[in-house]
């Protein structure tokens, strides 16, 4: 094919058009196109491609098939004023590209179809432009663009250059679906069914799991179809401790398999529950919903991973749901271990395996834990252990059904009361709460600001920076017990100085010739004297007068070492909400996203556990900060940050992400970030084996953005997991 030769558009299904030059008309569902010829698609396989079209009436959508994906990939196509204008890279094995007309009209138009191989220069040329259109119009001016761009080329080797611009500017895929993800990883990495029964002959032990369920008066359709997944299980030590109101088919069922035991059921969930536990005689134990089924493989997956951690008192899943026709969809994948995720929600959900001894320990199911019994359990259990694991596999499938949130936010009072004291305890959403325990103490809380003491603009105006910033902390904030100082480098202007002493802040001078921000923030550590230190940007202003308040409480957690908040772009769209990583280097996940964002399952709204925040704000307490040495000042301009809540988790304390703390933060929302190739290597060779999971941050999620959604390129990563959990 030639360097300029377009590919043909011929209608394959739901299409008519009465002459050339007509409109198209729909004739069914889902009208598509084909391009064409084939050997001209195949030559284009796994070469950047330019996409133009001019439609009119209609969001064409490309759909790009490849050998070896079950799905295609597919691409919504940018609107501009003389129609759409794409850079896409197609896969390897690249075999059909379909285009098809998604909200269409009766009759609409799409003419002028080019698909073209796109080289690196111009590649790199429509790259730039389409950032640049991107910006916001203050950030498109020639000397800003000429500094970004001089930045970039010191900082940055050429070719990460060209490959940062041309991924900032490629045409993003949509997710992948969950069928997609079912077919690529589960199907293809689970063992065969006699693999699985000769690992249960392999199993040095085979304790007895205790199932408990409370029926009451249950459809029975659900309740076969739960029974009926229990039955249909490899690992075949289990009994079921069933209450339920008596009948004839169950009676036969019990007398038949001799592992149903059936109850009496009590005067609700949690009391037919704490009977169940009255006459469960398994070493682990976990509870079932009616019309939930479970995996053929559950229990084994559960009992295998116990045999390898005897010790563990919590085990838990990911899940999915069963949908109204019976497929399975909207998965849950979960993190690892948080503890502080769980006081923001029941993450933990079904199916959990708990050590039967100690759900006896805490107190069973009592009265009060009616309508949120399993998250209280999971509340108590928690508080007398963190020997929890995680099976990142999908082994639960569950019926939606409505939480009851008074009873979980009770549950969270009761918590906070039985560990320290009850502040408030707010429901954000029917399954996402905000807890907040009464500040034992007010501690001095010391707020270092590493500054250059330069005007940005705001709001369309120029901005003292430090200025506004010192106004914020001291006219919004309502926590008062603090000292602010702040690290100029020497040059501070007068009426910044005169603003400094406004605001009852003082200031250290950072009189090194060489820039170093990690340095800075030591620096003014050193000067500060507070128990407390948070470390923040001076382009930062306050929007929750109570930010300070929100993250103490997380910090006063035992086993806290960081806590960040979330942070808003200038338009209001996310910056920050915790920090994820992908391929060894940490991203901001959610980032652009709408400020109102609620995130992947409350991930956004809701307090959560991640492996970093961003040093934009972070609080963190003196002593955790002295004992690791404060920031490493080998990383003078990037990871500083990134590194010092890694380092914080080495000594086994935890960052947080504080939902409930929201602040301005104006850096650029389409900044393109210049990083130093010596410290990303250097972070790399420190981190890079630790990083290869990402803990908090499931594996078939995508990382090019980090926004908690299934990417067809993480799968194999994804399977490969699973068949190393069968090994």
């Amino acid at each position: 094919m030639t360097r300029r030769e377009s590919l043909g558009l011929y209608p394959l299904r739901d299409l008519r058009r009465p002459a050339d030059g007509e409109p198209w008309t729909a004739t069914g569902p889902d009208p598509v196109f084909a391009l064409g010829p084939a050997p001209a698609v195949a030559a284009m396989s796994g070469r950047r491609i330019r996409f133009r079209c001019r439609p009119e009436s209609v969001r064409p959508v490309l759909a790009v098939e490849a050998a070896g994906e079950s799905e295609p990939r597919r691409y919504r196509l940018t609107m501009r004023a003389d129609g759409t204008d794409d850079l896409i890279c197609l896969p390897p094995g690249t075999r059909a590209l379909r285009l098809e007309a998604a909200e269409a009209g009766p009759r609409f138009r799409l003419d002028a179809v080019r698909v073209e191989p796109a080289g690196r220069i111009e590649a790199s040329i429509l790259s730039a432009r389409t950032i640049i259109e991107r910006l916001p119009p203050q950030e498109r001016r020639p000397l800003r663009l000429l500094r970004r761009a001089l930045g970039l080329v010191r900082s940055v080797p050429p070719r990460e250059i060209w490959r940062r611009l041309t991924r900032a500017a490629e045409t993003r895929r949509p997710p992948a679906s969950y069928a997609a993800w079912i077919e690529a990883v589960e199907a293809k990495a689970l063992p065969t069914p006699d693999a699985l029964r000769a690992q249960v002959a392999a199993l040095p032990e085979r304790p007895l799991i205790s199932l408990l369920m409370a029926a009451g008066g249950t459809d029975p359709a659900p309740l076969a179809e739960t029974l009926a997944s229990l039955r249909a299980q490899i690992y075949p030590d289990w009994e079921l401790c069933l209450a339920a109101a008596p009948s004839a088919a169950l009676q036969a069922l019990a007398e038949e398999d001799g592992r149903i035991r059936l109850l009496p059921p009590a005067g609700g969930t949690a009391a037919s529950l704490d009977a169940a536990l009255a006459q469960a005689r398994g070493s682990h134990l976990a509870t079932v919903e009616p019309g939930t089924r479970l995996a053929p493989h559950a229990l084994l997956a559960l009992v295998r991973r116990l045999a390898r951690e005897p010790n563990l008192d919590l085990l838990y899943s990911d899940e999915d749901r069963i949908g109204p026709d019976g497929a399975r969809c909207d998965p849950v994948f979960k993190p690892d271990w948080s503890p502080e995720t769980l006081e923001g929600g029941f993450y933990i959900g079904g199916l959990a395996l708990c050590r039967t001894a100690l759900v006896r320990a805490v107190g069973g199911f009592p009265g009060e834990s009616e309508g949120t019994a399993d998250y209280d359990l999971a509340l108590r259990l928690t508080e007398r252990s963190e020997r929890v694991g995680h099976v990142a596999q999908v082994l639960c499938h569950r019926r939606a059904a409505a939480p009851d949130p008074e009873a979980a936010a009770r549950a969270l009072a009761r918590r906070a009361r039985r560990t320290g004291a009850l502040d408030s305890v707010r429901v954000l959403a029917p399954e996402h709460f905000a807890l907040r325990r009464a500040l034992a103490t007010r501690p001095l809380v010391s707020i270092v600001i590493p500054t250059a003491g330069r005007d940005s603009t705001i709001g369309g105006r120029p901005v003292d920076l430090l200025a506004a910033c010192l106004a914020s902390i001291r006219e919004t904030g309502t926590y008062d017990s603090i000292e602010i100082v702040a690290v100029d480098n020497g040059d501070l202007r007068p009426p910044t100085r005169a603003a400094v002493g406004r605001f009852g802040a003082r200031t250290v001078t950072w009189s090194e010739p060489v820039f170093n921000v990690a340095a800075k923030m030591n620096l003014g550590a050193r000067a500060a004297t507070g128990e407390v230190l948070v470390f923040l940007n001076d382009d930062i202003s306050v929007i929750t007068p109570d930010w300070i308040e929100a993250m103490l409480v997380q910090l006063a957690i035992p086993g806290v070492g960081a806590v960040g908040p979330k942070l808003l772009f200038e338009d209001g769209s996310l910056q920050h909400a915790g920090v994820v990583f992908g391929e060894g280097l940490p991203d901001h996940v959610r980032r652009g996203s709408p400020g109102d964002d609620t995130g992947y399952r409350g991930s956004t709204l809701a307090n959560r556990n991640y492996l970093a925040v961003t040093g934009a704000c972070v609080m963190v307490g003196r002593t955790d900060f002295e004992a690791i040495g404060g920031f490493d000042e080998g990383y003078a301009i990037n990871y500083n940050d990134i590194d010092l809540c890694l380092r914080l988790g080495e000594r086994g304390l935890r960052t947080v992400y504080c939902g409930q703390a929201s602040l301005h933060h104006y850096e650029s929302r389409n900044r393109i970030p210049t990083v130093d190739p010596a410290e990303q290597a250097r972070f790399r060779k420190r981190w890079g084996a630790r990083l290869a999971r990402d803990p908090y941050y499931p594996d078939p999620f995508g990382i090019r953005p980090p926004a908690f959604e299934l990417d067809a390129e993480r799968f194999p990563q994804a399977a490969a997991r699973m068949v190393e959990a069968w090994r």
